[in-house]
């Protein structure tokens, strides 16, 4: 389940000297307070969404949102609510997300650049995962490194998940006896394809 919502973060009260409570007319007793509400994710914050502001009589208690604000109090609150920004910490939330994908990103950029590696340079014990007709994945394994050829032996199963390959990835799956010749250049081809999607080292 995820858990979402707003929540709202002080950003600054000031008492004001001029403004005159509607309720009880006592000049000079009125805190002018603004926040800024922010959206977040499991309670971490990831970006602000507006401010709102109250006023609060420390004569009458009387408290009054902006809407309810007579002109003079309301314009000392926009004018309070401009000059103050809100905290960095309401995008928190945010800057980890664009770190994640950025880190993603760099990852799988270093992912390709050592499949590539091993495309190039491959060893006995390579295991390169692949698509089969139907909706199927199955892996097979080198046990052999020639110059222009492998010498490959296929995976005894079949998966229809391909985040589940590790679940079929085992050497007793894997039978010698049904081992065959690959070109290197086909290896290529279908990696470049797609039909090889991943290979492990």
């Amino acid at each position: 389940m995820i858990v979402f919502g707003t929540r709202a973060a002080h950003i600054k009260s000031v008492l004001s000297k001029q403004a005159v409570c509607p309720n009880c007319n006592e000049k000079g007793s009125i805190i002018i307070s603004v926040f800024r509400k922010h959206a977040h994710i499991f309670w971490i914050p990831m970006f602000p969404i507006g401010k709102r502001g109250i006023s609060q009589c420390q004569n009458c208690k009387n408290v009054l949102s902006t809407k309810e604000m007579p002109d003079s109090i309301r314009n000392e609150y926009i004018k309070l609510k401009e000059e103050n920004k809100g905290p960095l910490w309401q995008f928190s939330g945010l800057a980890l997300f664009v770190i994640l994908i950025s880190w993603a990103f760099y990852q799988s950029g270093e992912n390709e650049k050592l499949e590539q590696q091993y495309l190039a340079f491959p060893k006995s014990g390579d295991v390169y995962e692949y698509k089969i007709e139907g909706g199927f994945y199955s892996t097979l394994k080198v046990i052999e490194v020639n110059n222009d050829s492998l010498l490959v032996v296929p995976n005894d199963y079949e998966i229809d998940k391909m985040s589940k390959l590790y679940k079929i990835d085992k050497d007793e799956n894997y039978s010698e006896e049904f081992s065959f010749k690959i070109a290197k250049k086909e290896i290529e081809t279908m990696y470049n394809s797609g039909e090889i999607f991943d290979i492990n080292r």
